[in-house]
């Protein structure tokens, strides 16, 4: 820069827009000093007049370029480019003959070694701009970035310097519109200054320029800079409220018919009615004017105590005699504001006013400030109607004397009302009385007369009542109210009376009380248990009423009938609680009309269902009772552990040992619901194993996956070796000759698949128990497997499932339909039911723990999602499958052909899963690589150095032989195990695993999610996503299980931004249905519907 040719734009090339911006204000207020020149430092010297003075030191060559700058600011020493008292001066230069300043001053032309080099060096730092335009304007780009970054920073630069405090003072400008053609308004101006304050002429700009920081001439002494001045806290929030008023309005001065502000206009600012309050909150402790009616008050008190000032006297008339007068004593200091502001002011004070405060006083303005008075005169006769509706409101706003003569001839008493209720001559009478001590009124009897002393009446509470009797439809003849048709007699007999009696003192005649049947005891139900026919005996009572009318009752309300008329004429109001909670009974029982009389015998299982009543009394016999709490309570059981399993028992099984042996002991059957790893299995062995001690013979099936078969046989021989098993497997023949082996045996185990083809070898046969291991298997209830298992004839069935609900709830019906048939009428009334019904009906017969609440010792199982990211050859071809399937989708739900081309579009998504996980798995020419894959070997690594044994599994078995392929650049030896893996050497696989042998252990998921017992190993790595979280979970549970001695790290494998992503947020949204109706823990998730493919898929 040469100081014979300074622009702007090269000032600006040196220093943000803030920094030119107060530069230049510094340089048109003048506050720049002599310019002075040192010709042997060849160094220009000025001091410029900020908040205090800083010297500026400018380095001029021969030639006339600017060699370096200085000042003594902070902010130049701790800020890059030039501070805004740097800019100042060489504004001061621009506007200058140079020549003049300094003589000796050569010809303001650059020798051409110089062009390169335009320098501005601070603390040794030199800048140099090349002349290559290109490259110029790629170093102006980042300059010009850094310059608006350096704006954060340059704002906190009158920081650095203690500015000056503004003093601010308020002006409140009230008019109440004490006329019905004005309104009332708030207006507010300011005065601002350091010492002197001065005028706010234009309040808008003012406000502007504080919130944008921004400078604002006052006059010759007073400018407002934001770098020199700054406010108190108190009165920043002041402002800052003022100027979110302004935003608010402003938009109204853009449209065309509003006006152009005058000067005075412009000085103030009306505040809109709903922010005065807060405002007056914000100014209460500033400087502040009050102007009202051309006087000042100097501040204000905000009153908070709900108190007002008003005040009020009641008399007797000294120029009328015998009438009285009410005068309002000070109301012409009162100014109130009106409905909107709910603002009242008095001699230097606010009162905030509620809704009846301000109805109240808006009325008295508009009877008092219309008519130029505040003293009105009352007639005798009207005393009684003022002091009943005008003296509570007034109470209410202010204070109130009343005479000593006016208050002897008023008598306050609280009200009491009454009715009196006759029936005769099939016509229904009431009579309404309001009384007050010995003072009776008739509400419709408006003709009282002054007598020397009134009574003060309740008449918010007369009104009330009244509306309550306003609801029936009494008829009026000028005498009396009246009814005369039976059914609205009846109804205000049964309904309307006992309502009335809350608020109302209800005298009957003998006639009325004869219409109703109101007995001594509440109608009731006992039940007790028929343990010899192992049946409910349950029985209807109703004092006062034959068996054979209870049962005619009972018909009449299950046909929703009103009332039911007894043979003595005393009509039983059906609708009661009493009764509504009986028929509640009967339904919840599904007892219909013509199969319920007043005693019936029920299963014994519906004793639950009746336990749980709490909204009717019953009478619980002792059998009943003690059914209930075996089932509900099983810890409390006395039930005798088999002695060769007590030691090995843990507490929390032995309870469902004990619960088991509670259902079987009533002939119910139940679902062993038990988090994975709690030891199911173990639980039902020590019950039959207890079973054949007490009982001695007797057969039981279990029915279990086929990869479990074995593993039943292997755990009874391990915990109750004088149980014998039999297992039914193998071909055809094989299967025939172990079912004739079979006989004689204990445990007969066979598989889901084979029962479906062998059932007819069992249809003949009845088992003592029926066990369904993994009951989701028969969770379907329309499938053959299903089907087959039903045709089991069995005495008790147990269902085991950690998961006894993966995907809707008709699997729940399914499951007990198999293993307790009846608990529900049928399919079509168990849909019908509630969630939370269906909870409360299966609750009896459903045992869940989870882990985390009885097995304390098990080491926790830490979860953990790792987030990989496609590589670029992964992307593109992810990106190009996503929009096909999306277009795919997309159409289909358009067309609605979603169901048709359901399958297309999960090939389709199961394809954008294999490319998150490796394109290889359908693209043999594919040789790129997989974010997945690498991640998962660098965790291995790791994993592997640390001396951690590690279970991998993946639902894709090429995705599993792309990862033994890779496994062969390492050292490490592993177990594999997929579908074609036989169940015998699945087991020997686990057990040589848990012994210790090799580093890993990669598994297919759904031939290895279930059955195995991994806890050799402590962690476990979800290499790619499953619909079902159900599934993931019981594959974790394979390591984290009873057992098992170390903390279990469960790591989920995702790629970000994919599909997988989005499958796992829509695992979490669907994980509570399980929780609602079974207990909290499980997990499932629908069959995805097309909004779920749509969410997917982002359509």
């Amino acid at each position: 820069m040469n100081i014979n040719d300074i622009t702007e734009v090269q000032i600006a090339e040196l220093c943000p827009h803030a920094v030119l911006q107060r530069g230049r204000q510094y340089f048109n207020r003048g506050d720049v000093g002599a310019l002075k020149w040192n010709e042997f430092d060849r160094m220009l010297t000025a001091k410029v007049y900020g908040s205090e003075p800083y010297d500026v030191e400018i380095e001029i060559q021969h030639s006339g370029d600017i060699r370096l700058f200085s000042c003594s600011c902070p902010a130049f020493e701790q800020f890059s480019g030039i501070c805004n008292h740097l800019v100042a001066v060489l504004l001061e230069m621009k506007s200058r003959k140079m020549e003049e300043v300094i003589p000796t001053l050569g010809p303001g032309k650059l020798k051409p070694e110089d062009k390169d080099k335009r320098l501005r060096h601070s603390s040794g730092i030199l800048l140099a701009a090349a002349d290559n335009a290109p490259f110029q304007q790629e170093i102006r780009k980042a300059r010009e970035m850094i310059q608006s970054f350096q704006q954060i920073y340059m704002k906190k630069q009158e920081t650095y310097h203690e500015r000056e405090e503004l003093q601010l003072e308020y002006r409140l400008k009230l008019d109440p519109g004490l006329y019905a053609f004005q309104s009332p308004f708030f207006e507010l101006e300011l005065r601002v200054g350091p010492k002197r304050l001065y005028i706010v002429r234009d309040l808008r700009e003012f406000l502007r320029a504080v919130h944008q920081e921004q400078t604002m001439k006052f006059a010759k002494l007073f400018t407002y800079d934001p770098a020199d001045y700054v406010f108190t806290e108190e009165d920043r929030a002041v402002l800052d409220r003022l100027w979110k008023i302004h935003q608010l309005r402003a938009d109204a001065r853009k449209f065309p018919f509003y006006s152009r502000e005058t000067a005075d206009e412009r000085k103030s600012m009306e505040l809109p009615p709903p922010m005065v309050l807060e405002l007056l909150q914000l100014l209460e402790n500033r400087k502040v004017i009050v102007e009202l009616h051309g006087y000042d008050y100097q501040g204000f008190r905000l009153m908070r105590d709900g108190s007002l000032p008003m005040q009020f006297v009641i008399g007797e008339s000294e120029l009328t005699s015998g009438h009285f007068y009410f005068r309002w004593e000070n109301s012409e200091e009162i100014a109130f504001f009106g409905a909107h502001y709910r603002l009242l002011f008095y001699r230097g004070r606010f009162y905030p006013l509620d809704q009846d405060q301000t109805e109240a006083i808006q009325l008295l303005m508009n009877h008092f400030t219309d008519k130029y008075t505040s003293e009105v005169t009352i007639a005798r006769n009207d005393l009684e109607n003022f002091a009943s509706m005008v003296l509570p409101q007034l109470q209410t706003i202010g204070e109130v004397d009343v005479s000593e003569e006016v208050q002897g001839k008023i008598h306050m008493a609280p009200l009491k009302g009454k009715l009196y209720v006759d029936y005769a001559d099939d016509r229904l009478t009431a009579e309404l009385i309001f009384q007050y001590g010995d003072d009776t009124y008739s509400p419709f009897d408006t003709s009282h007369q002054y007598n020397g002393r009134v009574t003060v009446r309740d008449v918010e509470k007369e009104f009330f009542l009244l509306s309550h009797i306003e609801r029936i439809p009494f008829k009026y003849n000028g005498k009396e109210l009246y009814l005369d048709s039976f059914d609205d007699i009846l109804d205000f007999v049964m309904d309307e009376l006992p309502k009335l009696s809350q608020w109302l003192e209800v005298f009957t005649t003998s006639p009325v009380k004869g219409l109703i049947y109101e007995p001594v005891e509440s109608p009731a139900i006992r039940v007790e248990t028929d343990e010899r026919l192992n049946l409910l005996d349950v029985e209807f009572k109703m004092e006062g009423i034959a068996d054979e009318e209870i049962d005619r009752v009972l018909e009449a309300l299950l046909a929703n009938k009103k009332y039911y008329r007894l043979s003595g004429g005393a009509f039983v109001n059906l609708g009661n609680e009493e009764f509504q909670g009986m028929k509640g009974v009967l339904e919840e029982l599904e007892l219909g009309s013509g199969t319920v009389s007043h005693r019936t015998k029920l299963p014994m299982l519906k004793a639950f269902q009746l336990s749980e009543n709490d909204h009717f009394h019953m009478k619980k016999g002792k059998g009943f009772r003690r059914l209930v709490e075996r089932i509900l309570h099983p810890e409390e059981v006395e039930a005798e552990v088999p002695a060769s399993l007590d030691s090995v028992l843990r507490d929390y099984q032995k309870i469902g040992y004990r619960w088991l042996a509670s259902l079987a002991g009533y002939g119910f059957g139940g679902v062993l619901a038990d988090d994975m790893g709690l030891g199911k299995t173990l639980q039902v062995i020590s019950y039959l194993a207890a079973r054949k001690q007490q009982q001695g013979e007797g057969i039981t099936l279990i029915i279990c996956p086929s990869s479990l078969v074995y593993n039943w046989q292997k755990e009874v021989e391990r915990f109750a070796p004088e149980l014998t098993t039999a297992v039914i497997s193998g071909s055809a023949e094989e299967r025939k000759e172990a079912l004739d082996n079979a006989e004689g045996k204990d445990i007969w185990i066979t598989s889901y698949p084979l029962i479906r083809r062998d059932a007819a070898c069992y249809a003949d046969r009845e088992f003592t128990t029926l066990i369904l291991d993994e009951a989701q298997y028969v969770k379907n209830d329309w499938t053959k497997t299903a089907r087959a298992v039903k045709s089991i004839r069995a005495r008790q069935a147990f269902a085991l499932s950690g998961t006894p609900i993966e995907n809707s709830l008709n699997e729940l019906y399914s499951i007990f339909d198999l293993v307790l048939p009846g608990l529900f009428k049928n399919k079509a009334a168990f849909k019908a039911m509630d969630q939370d019904k269906v909870a409360k009906r299966i609750r009896p017969f459903v045992l869940r723990r989870l882990k985390k609440d009885v097995l304390t010792e098990l080491p926790e199982k830490i979860e953990s999602v790792q987030y990989t990211e496609l590589t670029d050859q992964q992307k593109k071809l992810y990106l190009a499958q996503l929009r096909l399937i999306q277009s795919d989708a997309k159409e289909a739900i358009n067309a609605n052909a979603f169901q048709k081309n359901r399958i297309k579009i999960l090939a389709g998504l199961t394809r954008l899963r294999q490319i998150c996980c490796h394109p290889g798995l359908f693209m043999k020419e594919y040789d790129g690589s997989s974010g997945k894959m690498e991640r998962l070997f660098e965790y291995l690594e790791e994993a592997v150095a640390s001396g951690r044994r590690v279970v991998l599994f993946s639902q894709f078995t090429q995705m599993l032989a792309l990862i033994r392929e890779r496994l062969k650049n390492y050292s490490w030896s592993y177990h594999y195990l997929d579908g074609a893996t036989p169940a015998k050497e699945r087991l020997e696989l686990a057990d040589r695993f848990n012994s210790g042998e090799k580093e890993l252990f990669l598994i297919s998921l759904k031939a290895g999610g279930t059955g195995l017992n991994l806890t050799g190993g402590d962690t476990v790595i979800l290499f790619d996503s499953w619909w079902n979280p159900a599934v993931e979970e019981q594959a974790a549970d394979r390591v984290y299980r009873f057992g098992q001695k170390k903390v279990v790290q469960v790591t989920k494998l995702i790629t970000t931004g994919t599909i997988e992503e989005k499958i796992h947020q829509l695992q979490e949204q669907k994980r509570e249905l399980l929780d609602r109706v079974i207990q909290p823990g499980e997990t499932m998730i629908t069959s995805l519907t097309k909004e779920d493919i749509a969410e997917l898929l982002e359509l």
